[in-house]
């Protein structure tokens, strides 16, 4: 028993050793950088919308489309002399098209233009950098591929190469991407094992090493107590 645990013990640790130090290193990188930072927090604005301003009924609105369709609430941002603002919003689909219709007053409110695009994301942008450049995507690269499309990626130009990406339809930042969190997603990757999506932390690779991991350190154990345990003392 003892000359197997001996065998497993060794062979398990050749084996598995990178990826404990891959383990270690991952989980102790993730723990130093605080998550507030990773996710851009405090690179962002953010707003909520005054409900209460909502002079507009929901029935009202509905008046105007077909007995089918559907009411949501929303929001959308705005500049209002210079400042950032947050607007409710009346979101209806009929019939596959959807209108939106601003809450307080019940005026449809128009797509949002590039220009407005750019202006919302440097209002949203509290980082020291300049505005740089935007794309309207249709296909979203792996760090937002969990958001639906399209999106509009807005690029600023600071040390940590900051990357908004906003809401065509109301001008908020769904995500923050920047160097630090790519940094961390790197070493997510490493701890999950999951070199494809690194998103699935249930996958085999994970829970065979994970498995693997137990049996070298429950066969560590065992040797450890045959090598500490108290010997028997005969006396003649």
């Amino acid at each position: 028993m003892l000359k197997l645990c001996r065998w497993l013990h060794n062979w398990l640790g050749l084996i598995l050793v990178i990826q404990i130090i891959c383990w270690f290193l991952s989980g102790l990188m993730m723990a130093i950088m605080p998550i507030e930072q990773v996710r851009g927090e405090h690179l962002r604005q953010t707003l909520a919308s005054d409900w209460q301003s909502a002079a507009l009924a929901p029935a009202a609105v509905l008046a105007k489309h077909q007995a089918g369709a559907g009411l949501t609430l929303s929001q959308r941002l705005i500049l209002q002399e210079q400042q950032l603002a947050a607007i409710p919003v009346y979101l209806v689909a009929d019939q596959g098209q959807l209108y939106r219709y601003h809450a307080a007053t019940g005026a449809m409110l128009e797509p949002l233009t590039e220009p407005q695009i750019r202006q919302l994301a440097a209002a949203q942008y509290l980082g020291a950098g300049q505005l740089q450049q935007s794309h309207l995507l249709s296909q979203l690269p792996a760090e937002v591929k969990n958001l639906t499309p399209p999106l509009w990626q807005v690029q600023f130009s600071d040390a940590d190469h900051t990357t908004f990406y906003l809401d065509p339809a109301t001008g908020v930042v769904q995500r923050v991407r920047t160097q630090g969190w790519r940094i961390f997603d790197f070493f997510w990757m490493l701890h999950i094992m999951d070199y494809r999506d690194r998103s699935n932390f249930n996958n085999p690779l994970l829970i065979s090493s994970a498995a693997a991991a137990l049996l070298f350190t429950l066969t560590g154990l065992v040797l450890l107590w045959q090598r500490l345990r108290p010997r028997r003392r005969y006396t003649a």
